[in-house]
């Protein structure tokens, strides 16, 4: 992959992260795939990939990226009170803001080590 086409795949790869956390939060709990990993592991990463994939694409807005995430899982988990299947547990909410902090500030440190990353060329 070229350096010019990163940043519009990041850009969609940032999209796509999004919504699949989304539906996979919010569809009924014997239609979700599941890892077989604990369901805290499935939040940290989903959240932590998340996260990175927003940091690199967003570059300076690492704050807003975390807060706008953590917001992200409690809305999402408070909705999976009304989803048939699942229920909203504090320690998933913890386990995707975690991931969503450790993501984000991994990319963050990724960006001052290597500030070129995911720039148009």
């Amino acid at each position: 992959m070229t350096t010019r086409l990163l940043p519009p795949a990041l850009g969609l790869a940032s999209m796509a992260a999004v919504a699949v956390i989304c539906v996979l939060s919010l569809v009924p709990g014997n239609e979700r795939p599941h890892t077989g990993a604990p369901g805290q592991v499935e939040h940290f990463i989903a959240y932590c990939l998340t996260g990175a994939v927003l940091a690199l694409r967003l570059r300076s807005r690492r704050t807003g990226i975390i807060l706008g995430l953590v917001v992200l899982a409690g809305v999402l988990e408070t909705g999976q009170i009304w989803v048939p299947g699942r229920t909203a547990q504090v320690v998933d909410f913890l386990a995707s803001s975690a991931g969503a902090v450790t993501g984000t500030l991994l990319a963050g440190a990724a960006l001052v080590r290597w500030p070129t990353l995911g720039r148009l060329a």
